[in-house]
């Protein structure tokens, strides 16, 4: 039998087959977003079926830097490069948030250029009080109409209501694997805790959510893995390039917990119907998700904080991609902060698309030396 990580793992480096076969099993329309803020429960409930978009690294950016400035997020370009290039063919359509800068300016290209047969943006709000609650409900609905004219289907209550339910449920595994690894010698490691959320942009929910109950099962069955001394947290936007996890993990140190865009931001939030209807209580959950662009320097200090606490981390690696502003802005306030506060050492380093590991390796190393002496 397939034990339900490695299938988490195939499915992560196979995404594109998978997903293809997806789409032939089961008929449903594909719809690509970027950024944990897009509320998928609104793409599921049209019966359709949400991707995360990350690139897959492997292919040179050839032709993107035609349509993007090449001072903006590599990722970002790179991702656009494989979707001009084809690699992204089960995609029928796309929701662009306006949230980031690089991600905002992909919008227009999108529909400039747009092969796919639907597009739309969705504004983010960068407040949390109750006249930005409403609007963002109010641009929820927008967009659900605009999915039900794609499908001609009706995204009724119960299907929205049905949709929560199974995502909340998703939500609520993640963060049993991720209280795991508050242990002295957690069970998982933070690479296979990274895998674990980076599946669920993949896989069906209802299906990672069988993955995710199989998974906690499996792990209970582990033999203690021995305690590395050192526990870090790494913070960033978009930390996708998984062997930066796997490399760091490597020097002896252990990534017992996470403030990036593909870890618990994903799923850190709660949707909660509080008598308002579904699309309120969507539109009050994603609105707490703890991106760069919607938050404030306090609110993402109080967040890292109670990982830091919860989670006895010696260390805060900050990986940040070149040319993300949302993260180089916040970033020298938070470092300080986190210095101040809890007198632990940090870093930061700069990630790129493809970029070589060596140089990030040595001053990783060099930063777990620090925290050994």
């Amino acid at each position: 039998m397939v034990s339900a990580l490695d299938r988490m793992i195939d499915s992560v480096r196979r995404s594109r087959e998978v997903l293809q076969d997806t789409k032939k099993k089961t008929g449903r329309g594909m719809i690509g977003y970027f950024h944990p803020v897009v509320p998928e429960e609104l793409i599921y409930a049209a019966e359709l079926h949400p991707v995360r978009l990350y690139p897959h690294f492997a292919d040179s950016i050839t032709r993107g830097d035609a349509y993007l400035q090449t001072y903006l997020c590599s990722y970002l370009r790179a991702d656009w490069d494989q979707v001009i290039k084809g690699k992204h063919a089960y995609l029928d359509g796309a929701i662009i948030p306006r949230s980031c800068e690089a991600v905002t300016f992909l919008y227009q290209t999108w529909r400039r250029h747009n092969p796919f047969k639907f597009i739309d943006y969705i504004n983010v709000p960068w407040k949390r009080d109750d006249n930005t609650i409403r609007f963002f409900a109010e641009e929820l609905e927008r967009v659900g109409k605009n999915l039900e004219k794609f499908t001609g289907k009706e995204i009724s209550e119960y299907s929205l209501r049905r949709a929560i339910e199974i995502y909340n449920r998703n939500r609520e595994l993640l963060r049993k694997v991720y209280s795991l690894r508050k242990a002295d010698a957690p069970p998982i490691s933070g690479l296979e805790s990274i895998y674990a959320v980076m599946s669920s942009f993949v896989v069906d929910k209802q299906e990672h959510n069988g993955l995710l109950e199989q998974l906690l099962t499996e792990v209970s069955q582990r033999p203690e893995r021995p305690e590395k001394k050192f526990r870090l947290l790494i913070s960033g936007g978009c930390v996708i390039d998984l062997r930066l996890w796997e490399m760091v993990e490597s020097l002896g140190a252990e990534i017992v917990a996470d403030d990036v865009n593909n870890g618990s931001r994903s799923f850190w939030h709660k949707v909660v119907e509080a008598g308002k209807g579904p699309l309120e209580a969507l539109a009050r959950g994603y609105a707490m998700v703890p991106c760069a662009f919607n938050t404030s320097v306090a609110e993402r200090f109080d967040y890292v904080s109670k990982m830091i606490t919860e989670y006895q981390v010696d260390g805060v690696l900050f990986a940040v991609n070149r040319n993300c502003e949302s993260e180089e802005f916040v970033y020298p306030d938070l470092d300080r902060k986190i210095r101040e506060r809890f007198g632990i050492p940090t870093v930061g380093i700069e990630t790129d698309y493809l970029m070589g590991l060596a140089p990030l390796r040595n001053r990783v190393e060099a930063f777990i030396g620090i925290l050994g002496n």
